[in-house]
């Protein structure tokens, strides 16, 4: 099969519906939403262009595609059934260039639940049954637009405990880091979470995302940084009885910057005692890493019960290493530590974390946290419960508003054609000639992106959202 076939890039029943709309049917008007009961109060849009550039850009449908849609389909549903002549039509008048027009809030924006995030709507009468048509793919911005919300939101929770715990916030770019590429369904998947993750945080161990902003989102730039760290692999290649031996070997090999170990191969709680045991020759190697300016030492923990082992190990570590109170009374290590925990986290434990540390108090700053398939697989198109509905239809000249309504009134759609207005700090859904600027802008139209926003611009965006108080 060719490769990204625009034709088939639906799902099957799509297919025929092009000979059920009603007779005179000109324009077909669909929106995306993230309705009513969705996880966050708001939706970070992000990853239309990405959409845009790779599947719709440009000369997409061609002569090749449209014979070999035609033949599979014929197998697959039936004979007659693929619009042939719809999509030749779009081959010979547009040069495969599709006649339609996207309008969309600008990517990286927090848009209050319940409002239009994107439009889609045909440009020419003889195409009515393609923006539905292209329902399948467009409504994938789902995927990044809530990894980029849900890292958004663990931005907001660090910044609020860094706030009341008096926490230093120079690390809070550093806070989450992304550890999900294994994790994820595949690397084209890895890629869109991993620059999602990278609107709000820094952090990440998933390289592929780093192509996003410079192939599809104009920024040269890197935006994701990583340290040197150990796996089980490596901390376990001598054995039980070899493995202070082992992390001595690390040490020693370790380059100046922050060093991640991984602690809990055999017993983690050994593991930190001798580490802060003064006089020990693990303890000696630990302090003379850190003499270096610039040098840090994060212990990870990668199992047990998440809040009661990082109260444990916050614990032990200043035992060893020493704490101090900072101007609101809460501890922080005397040395260049810190704990990183990455163990099947998702927002809600690095929030119980962030509780039961200031609860026990320990100021937010000694820990970062890494999360990997809570990141990237754990969402889905529920979890902001996005929708991609019809609201409206141009038949022989006349718009007739379209909607849904059934007994389960949240999935109840919008009625008409729209425009996105702000009022202070909230976005508010209204019809179309209503008054007020339109924070819709027409992204795409026949084939041709309009608008090339900035990695840079969208990241800014959502930053301005996760931190604030």
């Amino acid at each position: 099969m060719i490769e990204n076939n625009i034709c088939l890039l639906t799902d099957s029943y799509k297919v025929t519906h092009h000979y059920f709309y009603p007779k005179g049917t000109e324009k077909i008007y669909s929106y995306l939403e993230s309705r009513v009961g969705a996880e966050f109060n708001k939706t970070i849009f992000y990853g239309l262009q990405y959409v845009i550039k790779k599947y719709l850009e440009g000369q997409v449908v061609t002569q090749e595609k449209i014979d070999e849609a035609d033949k599979l389909i014929s197998t697959h549903i039936g004979e007659g059934i693929f619009n042939r002549d719809g999509w030749q039509y779009i081959l010979d008048k547009y040069d495969g260039r599709l006649p339609i027009e996207i309008k969309a809030v600008h990517e990286g924006t927090p848009v209050d639940v319940s409002n239009v995030l994107m439009t889609v709507e045909n440009t020419d009468k003889k195409s009515y049954w393609l923006p539905n048509y292209l329902e399948s793919l467009l409504l994938q911005v789902w995927y990044p637009s809530t990894v980029a919300t849900l890292s958004a939101e663990v931005r907001k929770l660090s910044n609020f405990y860094l706030e009341v715990t008096g926490s230093s916030k120079d690390n809070l770019d550093f806070m989450l880091h992304d550890f999900g590429y294994r994790g994820a369904t595949s690397t084209e998947s890895s890629m869109l979470a991993g620059s999602a993750h990278l609107l709000s945080f820094s952090g990440t161990d998933t390289i592929p995302a780093l192509a996003i902003p410079q192939n599809y989102y104009n920024n040269p730039n890197v935006y994701g940084f990583s340290v040197q760290a150990t796996e089980h692999s490596v901390m376990t290649s001598l054995g039980p009885e070899g493995e202070f031996e082992q992390v001595l070997n690390v040490i020693d090999k370790a380059r100046d910057g922050v060093l991640s170990m991984v602690i809990d191969s055999y017993n983690y709680r050994n593991f930190l005692t001798e580490a802060g045991k003064s006089g020990t020759e693990l303890n000696d190697a630990i302090m003379s890493f850190l003499d270096v300016e610039g040098n840090k030492v994060v212990f990870r923990p990668d199992s047990g019960e998440p809040v009661s082992t990082t109260i444990d190990c916050l614990n032990l570590l200043s035992d060893g290493f020493g704490s101090h109170p900072n101007q609101k009374g809460y501890k922080v290590f005397d040395l260049n530590i810190g704990l990183l925990w990455g163990d099947g986290l998702d927002y809600q434990k690095i929030r119980d974390i962030l509780f039961a540390m200031k609860s026990n108090g320990w100021a937010a700053e000694n820990i970062i946290f890494g999360m990997g398939g809570g990141l990237h697989s754990t969402v889905n198109r529920d979890t902001q419960r996005n929708a991609f509905k019809c609201s409206a239809q141009l038949r022989d000249g006349q718009w007739h508003d379209i909607f849904k309504n059934p007994l389960d009134s949240s999935k109840k759609s919008k009625i008409g054609k729209f425009k996105l207005i702000k009022d202070k700090h909230s976005f508010r859904t209204v019809p179309i000639d209503s008054e007020g600027e339109d924070y819709l802008r027409c992204v795409f139209k026949n084939g041709e992106l309009l608008v090339e926003d900035k990695f840079s611009d969208i990241k800014n965006r959502a930053l301005n959202y996760s931190n604030y108080l």
